[in-house]
């Protein structure tokens, strides 16, 4: 189930890394590889007075699995990242928990 929307990173990129990033996050977590979705967000960084290239942004969106696994899943996302990008690459990770019973699959939430 967890869910992540990545911002400002080129497809290519983000296919590169994706099956070792999930494989990490699923390791970390616990949740199936098969339970991961990810998605490329396409976006346009306003930085003003102009459009600019912005950064990497990546939101996780999961059940609350403590401070610490979100912790070291920012990190792991981040590492991610910055092995495709380069080391220098500022990389944003936004976590934002669900509860379970705000999650529905096929019309059931999971509460």
């Amino acid at each position: 189930m967890p869910h992540l929307r990545f911002r400002g990173i080129a497809t290519e990129p983000l296919a590169q890394l994706a099956p070792a990033l999930v494989q990490q996050l699923s390791e970390l977590t616990g949740a199936p590889v098969a339970h991961f979705t990810l998605e490329r967000v396409h976006t346009e960084f306003i930085i003003a007075p102009a459009p600019g290239t912005g950064y990497p942004f990546v939101e996780l969106l999961w059940f609350d699995r403590g401070q610490a696994v979100q912790d070291a899943a920012a990190k792991l996302i981040t590492a991610a990242v910055q092995a495709e990008l380069g080391a220098q690459t500022e990389v944003a990770v936004v976590v934002l928990p669900l509860t379970r019973t705000a999650y529905y699959d096929n019309g059931q939430h999971y509460g």
